[in-house]
Formats: structure tokens, sequence, C-alpha cells
């Protein structure tokens, strides 16, 4: 009889402390405000680590513990976060219907930030720049869609590369990027900085598979990344969360240009998303050369796997592209230093002219081994990149996380980054020989 008692007490409490632990499944649908699926978007209870992403029908399930009501929390880039109120009395059912946010304040910023935080929590200056107003700016080059950005100052001089690029306040050392970093899905294109002719743009091109522009200028940026006092501009890749893809071939008609950019991406199954994008084109340049100066192309895919805890992410990219350099330049100058009268000298216009020619297409020189080698000027600044690369995002639960490579106690999310990152360059990018012969 007493052991009977006993077992009936141990048997009550343990079914309480199943009651108060209990764990309730809360799941239901995310749409936009038409109703459409928003296949990745993020649902949350915010500060507990527990979370999944949306399916490519849009469906979620997360399962949540304790007892009274719980915040549950729905957001995606490009529309506004939308939280609610749930009862944890059992299994619930908790759609979302989310609007655009055209403003973009409500967006979650990845880059330069110790924590995800969005545009309108953050203190330091951010902008955010999608593929429709990149398209609408016209720009040829990652130096023109730059120009985009307030308070940025891109110099694009010398063709599709080299380019001088700083942020207001903050002045250019002896050309290129050196104290903004540029990057690629929130890693830098050049970790140490530039080299001499061969600047951080020349390894990076924006292409129908780029799905936005995150400038950071100032505060944290240069806390978080290497190189990058005066900010850091992060061009992220699409990942196929959103079924779609685009075709676009442009045409020139003054220097006999031809250009193809694509991106496609989707589900290939429930929990599998992949994109890939590119561009492959073909060009004179921005000035007569009666040679095809700009030519080559780059292609970019990544596959990501969702779980109910996280993702997980591979990249992969080839870039083999050759851009022309305009520089420098012969001007004739008259008048005074207060005064100067800039123009062209006899038999060369400043404007369209080119110190290029088919007549002198051979550079020969002694490499940095000794060795006699010959170069072909009309490689211009070849880029020749290979990059490989991954991205984990975990929920490990409480009080525990790894952040790229550190480890701490908050917030409860584990994320990684690994990329492995080559990149070639004809040696007339640095060889002074190569210089000599554009100023013949």
């Amino acid at each position: 009889m007493k052991n009977s008692k006993l077992f009936s007490f141990w048997a009550i409490l343990f079914c309480s402390a199943v009651s108060t632990f209990a764990q309730v499944t809360v799941s239901g649908k995310v749409t936009d405000a038409s109703g459409s699926p928003l296949a990745g978007a993020t649902v949350m209870v915010p500060g507990s680590g527990i979370g999944a992403a949306a399916n490519s029908n849009g469906d979620y399930s997360i399962r949540v513990s304790g007892t009274g009501t719980a915040v549950v929390q729905a957001s995606m880039v490009g529309f506004s976060t939308v939280r609610k109120t749930v009862s944890l009395s059992g299994n619930q059912t908790l759609n979302f219907s989310l609007a655009e946010d055209m403003l973009g304040l409500d967006e979650v910023v990845v880059t330069g930030n110790a924590n995800e935080k969005s545009k309108l929590e953050s203190s330091i200056s951010i902008s955010t720049l999608n593929p429709s107003t990149i398209a609408q700016t016209g720009a040829r080059s990652t130096a023109e869609i730059l120009r985009s950005v307030a308070g940025v100052r891109s110099e694009a001089s010398g063709g599709d590369g080299n380019t001088n690029i700083t942020v207001r306040g903050v002045p250019i050392s002896s050309g290129g990027s050196k104290y903004l970093q540029l990057q690629e899905d929130g890693l830098p294109v050049l970790l140490f900085g530039d080299m001499s002719f061969a600047t951080a743009d020349i390894f990076l091109r924006a292409d129908g598979s780029t799905g936005r522009l995150e400038a950071l200028r100032g505060g944290s940026a240069s806390v978080a990344s290497s190189n990058s006092p005066a900010g850091i501009m992060n061009f992220i890749s699409n990942t196929g969360a959103t079924q779609g893809g685009s075709l676009l071939t442009s045409v020139g008609v003054d220097n006999q240009s031809l250009r193809t950019d694509f991106g496609f991406g989707g589900n290939l199954s429930e929990n599998l998303t992949f994109n890939i994008g590119g561009f492959f084109r073909q060009a004179e340049g921005g000035r007569t050369l009666n040679y095809t100066g700009n030519r080559g192309g780059q292609i970019k895919a990544n596959m990501t796997r969702m779980f109910s805890n996280g993702y997980a992410r591979l990249y992969v990219k080839h870039l083999n592209d050759r851009a022309a350099a305009f520089m420098p330049m012969p001007m004739m100058v008259t008048g005074t230093n207060d005064n100067p009268t800039w123009g062209s000298i006899a038999g060369f216009d400043a404007l369209t002219g080119t110190m290029h020619t088919t007549n002198l297409s051979q550079n020969f020189g002694i490499g940095g081994d000794g060795a006699q080698r010959r170069v072909n000027v009309s490689d211009g600044m070849h880029a020749n990149s290979n990059a490989v690369g991954a991205e984990f995002s975990f929920d490990l639960g409480e009080g525990w996380s790894i952040d790229r490579g550190g480890t701490r106690s908050c917030p409860r999310s584990w994320r990684s980054e690994v990329r492995a990152v080559t990149h070639k360059f004809s040696y007339q990018l640095i060889e002074p020989d190569y210089i000599a012969a554009n100023r013949l």
C-alpha cells in the first residue's frame, strides 16, 4: 500500500513536469499581400533561437516549449516584419501575410554586424539596392553600380576595372579601394586590400545572379572586417528561395558590344533550393580599339538545404573575363596653373581615342623569376578567379553558438562560413613594361 501511494505521488509529479515543459506545435503559411507563398521567409520566436524557414509552398512548422503565450515573428527581405501572439494551450495554426516594405526599414542587414539587425535598428548608414533598382540605373560595371549608393565616390576612369572607390570623408590612397572592402556573399574579394593595377573590383562582377547589394558606411564596418574603415559593399547572391529567373541581352550601337545576363533559381525538392546565374559578353570597349577588348564571362551557382533548425549552403564561382584598360591618355594643357585649358593633341582625340593598337599587341620583358616573358596587351585586365564556399546556420539550443569561427553564448545560433578563393591574372596588370607600352 505504501509503495502504491509512493508510485502515485511520483506519477503525478512526472505528469506535472511533462505538462509544464510540453512542446506545442505552431504551424501555418506565410504569404504576401496577394496571397502568394513566400518561400524562404523566416518564422521564429524572438530571443529563443526557435525558428524555421518556410518551404516552397510558404508552409512552416516550429515547436515551442512553455505555457501561457508566446510571440511568433515572420520576416523576409523586402517585406515588413509581422509579430503575433499565440496561446500555448495546444497545437496552433498561425498564418502570416507580409506587406512589401518599400523603404526597406525592416530588412535584416547581415553585412558588417555582429548580430543581424534591421535598418531601423542599426546606428550606421545603410543602403540596399535590389536588382530592379540596379537595372534602372543602367550601370555597366560594378563601379557604376556603386555610384548609386549615397556618399560613395566611384571613379571608373580606366574601363571595367581598376576603379578608385571610397566613401565621403575617407581619402583615396594611390588608387583602388584600400579603405573600402568589396565582398561577395559576406566574404572579401581581396582580403588584404588592393594590389597595384589589380584592384578588388577587377575580380567582382554583378550579373543575373545578384540578389541585392548591402552598402554600409562607417560605424561597425571597420570592426567587423579588415580593410574597411570607410565601409563594406557586399554583393549578395540569390539563393532560389523565390522561384523564377531572368534573361537579359544588351547590344551597344557604337562599340560593337553584346552582353547576355541570366539567372534562374527555385526548388529541387521541398527543402532543397538552387540558383545559377552569370553573364557572357564581347565588346570593343568604351573607345575605338579595332579589336574585341572586353570579352569573357562568369558563372555562379549555389545550393541550399533547409532543415528544421537552420540551413546549409554551398557556393561555386568561375570568372574568366578581360577588360581593356583605357589609360593613361595624353592631353594638351595650355594657359596657366590658375586657369588651365584642356584639349587634345594633334592627331589624337582625348574623348574617343586610345593608345591601344593592333600593331603593338605583344609585350616583351623580364619576369620576376629573371626569365623572358611575353604577354598579350589585348588581354588588358584579365581576371581568372575560381571560388568555392560553404555557409551553415543552425540553432544549437540554449545558450551556445558558433559565429564565424568564434564561440559565444548569445544569441542562440550557429553560423560558420568557410570559403576558398584563388585569383589568377595576367602579368601585364602589374608589370611596368605594360604601362610603358601603352604610352608609346
